[in-house]
């Protein structure tokens, strides 16, 4: 059956509520969340299905300029997802002031020959009497084709955004089966799963430069139970007396609330154990890339 379909990228700055919009539309989880920048370090795609509508969702690393060797595989994932894409939606953080990064991002996405909507998000942090001079002022700055303001954490505007969205795309055989929800694996999605819970527990104490693969993920049936071991590498050994915590106290907290969040994303009880390792600058390591697996999901 004909539908309009397309795929349509997120991209932005980082922590600019990109991976907030994708699992308040889809009305799952299939990204995760953190107020740290640069928590999405992969292409991850969502499908939205609605009435004679298909939308493939390229939720895309923050755009930025590259700093260390991961960074410049992050930003090529970025621009495989806009090459990929029928329609880009630029992600602005409204509450806070319009800067270098945001105009740097601007003049990236425009030097692609895909459409471009100006997305102004977290409506919802924002003094409503200020909201319209603060609108028409970054609408004379950016120039954007179209523009909307949207609250992805409330959901506002998000109904309106689909509709414009919808009118760039063409009408088609469908892309995806009907249950579809994303391209990426559970395993992926455990192991984010549980970087998630370390940024939120660790909070300002640990930048981004942690992260985390799995040694075994593994079903025993005659437990009816996931096995998983997982490794969180960490570039500094004060980091990972940080992530241990005072007699083990915080890797236990993560480990908990981890397992409390595969549970729900796995169906079944999880046994879950977690190490740190460190290992010094290895967001430079061309090995380290392979190991964590970010270039092999580009």
């Amino acid at each position: 059956m004909a539908k309009k379909c397309g795929f349509i990228a997120l991209a932005g700055r980082p922590n600019a509520g990109k991976s907030t919009f994708l699992n308040h539309v889809l009305g799952e989880k299939v990204s995760i969340v953190s107020d740290k920048p640069q928590t999405t370090r992969n292409k991850i795609m969502g499908v939205y299905h609605g009435d004679d509508l298909q939308i493939g969702f390229l939720d895309l690393p923050g755009i930025h300029k590259p700093k260390h060797k991961m960074n410049r595989v992050m930003m090529r994932t970025v621009v495989a997802g806009l090459e990929e894409a029928d329609l880009i939606f630029h992600f602005v953080d409204i509450s806070a002031p319009i800067g270098a990064g945001d105009r740097f991002a601007r003049e990236f996405l425009s030097r692609r020959e895909i459409p471009v909507v100006l997305v102004l998000n977290k409506m919802d942090l924002i003094n409503k009497s200020k909201a319209i001079a603060l609108i028409d002022q970054i609408y004379k700055e950016f120039k954007p084709a179209e523009l909307i303001p949207i609250s992805a954490k409330t959901g506002d505007n998000l109904d309106q955004l689909l509709e414009i969205g919808t009118k760039y795309l063409e009408e088609g055989e469908q892309l995806f089966e009907d249950d579809a929800l994303t391209d990426q694996p559970l395993r992926f999605m455990a192991r984010e799963l549980i970087r998630e819970k370390l940024l939120h527990y660790t909070r300002d104490e640990i930048p981004h430069s942690v992260a985390v693969t799995l040694e075994q993920y593994e079903f025993d049936e005659e437990q009816d139970t996931y096995v998983l071991t997982a490794i969180i590498w960490a570039e500094r050994t004060s980091q990972r007396r940080i992530i241990l915590g005072n007699s083990g106290k915080m890797i236990s907290k993560i480990t908990r609330g981890s397992r409390q969040s595969l549970r729900q994303l796995l169906g079944k009880p999880v046994e879950l154990e977690l190490f740190v390792k460190v290992e010094e600058k290895w967001r430079d390591k061309e090995t380290m890339m392979d190991v964590i697996e970010y270039r092999g999901r580009l």
